[in-house]
């Protein structure tokens, strides 16, 4: 597996990446009731984080095969696999959500190497300020803007300008102007742009190619460019170019 930095390396127009003071933060819910993963993931991207949701760990490995996230919110047991195990495959770190009760659940659980646990059934915000506090303790922490030459996406504000002057979008529209945004230069498929711009059985294909040309349309009548800096990749999907800036 490819780590972030390989990935940003080998980006097009990687010498141009986005002047921010933090990376992204993306984190992978893993839960096989859909009901409590889209709740979840829809908490998450609340903070500004670019959350994505699956049911299951061989679609987590799947969705993963190009970049790790930076945390796991994964079920404790999973079908033909646990949250341990997934988490050390991926290389995260990871709270684990179990439904057992007692104490000496949650301490074999610590002692194994999790990184925090949450007993079901549990308040959101409560989740949401242990994923702040284990983001911040790492690495990363919230990203509160990403610019891409004179386009600048204000993440926590969800609002969106260039050239300092403001640029009206859908909130899908802006969950896809920030899943091509990061990073600039990365081929996202249909299907990734699915999963981390829409709720969980919500779009398709069809769905992602509108959304992309009303986007490029309000970009290129902000005064982006022509294609408001989106390219299509032939059977492949789409990708924000920064050479088109």
């Amino acid at each position: 597996m490819q780590s972030t930095e390989q990935i940003l390396a080998s980006a097009p127009g990687s010498s141009q990446l986005p002047s921010t003071s933090q990376t992204p933060s993306r984190v992978l819910v893993v839960e096989p009731h859909p009901t409590l993963r889209t709740v979840l993931v829809q908490r998450l991207r609340q903070d500004g984080h670019l959350a994505a949701a699956v049911g299951s760990a061989i679609e987590a490995v799947d969705l993963c095969r190009e970049q790790s996230p930076d945390l796991l919110v994964s079920a404790e047991i999973l079908e033909q696999n646990t949250a341990m195990r997934l988490a050390q495959q991926l290389g995260c770190s990871v709270i684990v959500l179990t439904a057992r009760s007692g104490v000496e659940p949650l301490v074999s659980l610590l002692d194994e190497g999790a990184d925090d646990v949450l007993r079901k059934p549990f308040g959101l915000e409560e989740l949401a300020a242990r994923c702040r506090t284990l983001l911040k303790r790492g690495r990363i922490g919230l990203q509160e803007k990403v610019a891409v030459g004179p386009l600048e996406v204000h993440l926590l504000l969800r609002q969106v300008t260039l050239s300092e002057k403001p640029v009206e979008l859908s909130p899908r529209e802006f969950a896809l102007l920030c899943a091509l945004l990061m990073p600039p230069g990365i081929v996202r498929s249909r299907q990734e742009l699915l999963r981390l711009a829409w709720p969980p059985f919500s779009g398709g294909p069809r769905s992602v190619d509108t959304q992309v040309l009303t986007l490029r349309r309000k970009l290129e009548q902000a005064g982006l460019g022509e294609g408001g800096g989106i390219t299509t990749v032939r059977q492949q999907g789409y990708r924000f170019s920064i050479d088109n800036i």
